[in-house]
């Protein structure tokens, strides 16, 4: 089961995110900022991190510019309601893997998260087999 970090500061829109997740058999670890955001992911290495982009204190993009510099694997989806798209051109520049703008429709969010975290378990088998060769 794949794990999935939602780094959201508006609690409904947190939880809702996570039931969505949970129902489509993925395990949810929550955050309700940036900084926390962070922490969590260098504790529980998940396998995709859902982030919004405006947040007080550590905004999205700072997110995934410091997760992306310590884990250049992660892989993160940016997701706002705001019409500011310098600050969506700011996360693609720091390397966000997918930018999903606000109100969605639920296949949107679980379609963007299951090429996500499918990319990621190509992108692993591949790194595998390329450092472990075979005999």
């Amino acid at each position: 089961m794949a794990k999935i970090l939602i780094i959201e500061d508006d609690q409904s829109m947190r939880e809702i995110m996570a039931e969505l997740l949970a129902l489509d058999n993925y395990e949810t670890v929550l955050a309700a900022d940036g900084d926390v955001g962070v922490e969590t992911y260098r504790q529980e290495h998940p396998d995709l991190v859902i982030t919004d982009l405006i947040m007080p204190n550590k905004d999205g993009v700072m997110v995934v510019q410091e997760l992306k510099e310590e884990f250049p694997e992660a892989r993160i989806m940016v997701i706002s309601g705001t019409q500011d798209l310098s600050k969506f051109s700011e996360a693609v520049k720091f390397n966000a893997n997918r930018i999903l703008t606000k109100p969605f429709e639920t296949d949107q969010l679980l379609d963007a998260v299951a090429q996500l975290i499918d990319e990621r378990a190509h992108t692993n088998t591949a790194y595998q087999h390329s450092h472990y060769p075979t005999h």
